[in-house]
């Protein structure tokens, strides 16, 4: 069974279908999508394209991550707002 997007939800509360109650309630189950708040950066190459940089740990699906990787994460994305732009600075 699938999730319900916040999108839909609000709908569906503003509409009367489902109340406040049942909602929190689907949320407390996991029942409802979470909001994405990610925001992708991009670096520009040579010849004026723009590229989006990414890191992943290969083989880490599954594994919860040591201090070192937290740590590594948190000067990476410091990184990525050094060097890097938002989509809508690009244009």
């Amino acid at each position: 069974m699938g999730k319900i997007s916040q999108k839909d939800t609000q709908k569906l509360v503003e509409s009367g279908i489902l109340s406040n109650k049942a909602l929190s309630e689907m949320k407390d189950k996991g029942l409802v999508a979470k909001n994405k708040n990610t925001v992708r950066r991009f670096m520009k190459t040579a010849d004026s394209k723009f590229v989006e940089p990414s890191l992943y740990f290969r083989g880490a699906k599954g594994t919860k991550p040591s201090n070192e990787m937290t740590e590594f994460l948190t000067e990476y994305q410091k990184l990525l707002e050094k060097y890097t732009t938002t989509k809508t600075n690009t244009k």
